[in-house]
């Protein structure tokens, strides 16, 4: 009874409050009106905030019980570690239940010792922490350590989360991804050149990039050489390179660029070379990362071919650096669908 009242009391508070919790401006910034939102999608923080508030309103718009079965069965919903949960919100956090949990149904439970360890590697209570920002701000993000199931791992998420009714229960509905860039993130078993080799696409490329980055700005240029010749920094076709903003390089993984500060840079401007003159390095310092595409050979094949190559740029001892990496998408000369 003690539970009933208190949580029809929250509820009455939450239904009360809806419209000032409608006028808030993230609650506003995106909807399933104007964008087409699934869990496969989602790469970014701001992803996640657009797939938790189309998943309130698909709620809001179907029911429970609809919205219970698309949230553990439909792909628009749920995808690999990015997936719905709706977790009891109640002042005493150490009794919220489970309501929804698309990642480990078994964890959906009247008991609330069954929710699972709550209090990360931070000193953070997962719940306690989302009945905080719910009460502060009508919804928001959070961060914390949690399982990935995919992997194993405990790791560093970001979540989102909204106010929700879940059968007359006041509730949070969330959901949150994995960042493997981040300081706390960048593991070598993760984030790797052979996984890159293995499983290239643009998203892996700016981890892999962004993790060899850090190294450097930590390590300045005595990390070069690690960058440029340890394993989990070169493989097959794989390989890092460093330029400074004039263009010459510093340092490069590419066993046919000779020793590191020699030769000519993998972004040089000349009119022969593969940008045709464009000055990219200057893009690259102006635009703090950018995606480019170009051909080069490839030297674990000895083929010319596409390559996609990111590049970021680094403080190191008060200097700018760009550090780069691509991987390579196709051979040339290749049938052009257009008639130039």
């Amino acid at each position: 009874m003690r539970r009933q009242a208190l949580s029809s009391l929250i509820l009455l508070f939450f239904l009360t409050a809806a419209p000032a919790l409608a006028r808030h401006p993230d609650s506003e910034a995106l909807t399933c009106a104007d964008r087409s939102v699934s869990a496969k999608a989602v790469r970014t923080t701001q992803d996640v905030q657009a797939f938790v508030q189309c998943a309130r309103e698909f709620l809001e718009e179907v029911g429970e019980d609809k919205a219970y079965d698309a949230f553990h069965n439909d792909t628009r919903w749920k995808s690999g570690p990015v997936y719905i949960f709706i977790t009891e919100l109640i002042p005493d956090g150490t009794q919220a239940r489970s309501l929804v949990h698309a990642g480990r149904p078994e964890r959906e439970t009247t008991d609330p010792a069954m929710l699972g360890d709550r209090t990360d590697a931070f000193g953070t209570d997962i719940v306690a922490e989302g009945v905080r920002i719910i009460h502060a701000n009508g919804g928001g993000f959070s961060y914390y350590g949690f399982e990935n199931y995919e992997t194993g791992l405990v790791s560093p998420k970001v979540s989102y989360i909204l106010p929700v009714s879940w059968r007359g229960i006041p509730a949070m509905l969330g959901s949150g991804i994995y960042l493997r860039d981040l300081p706390g993130t960048c593991r070598s078993e993760e984030v790797n050149a052979m996984e890159l080799e293995d499983n290239p696409s643009d998203e892996r490329l700016r981890e892999f990039v962004r993790c060899a980055a850090m190294e450097l700005e930590s390590n300045g240029y005595f990390a070069t050489i690690t960058l440029a010749t340890d394993p989990r920094w070169k493989h097959g076709s794989i390989y890092l390179f460093g330029v400074d903003t004039y263009g010459s390089a510093l340092f490069s993984g590419d066993p046919d660029s000779g020793q590191p500060g020699a030769g000519v840079s993998e972004l040089n401007d000349m009119m022969d070379g593969p940008f045709g003159g464009r000055d990219v390095v200057s893009v690259g310092d102006a635009f703090g990362e950018t995606l480019l595409y170009y051909t080069a050979r490839n030297p674990a094949s000895g083929e010319m071919q596409d390559k996609v190559t990111f590049v970021k740029r680094v403080v190191v001892f008060g200097l700018p650096v760009l550090i780069g990496a691509g991987y390579y998408s196709g051979y040339n000369p290749r049938p052009s669908p257009f008639p130039f």
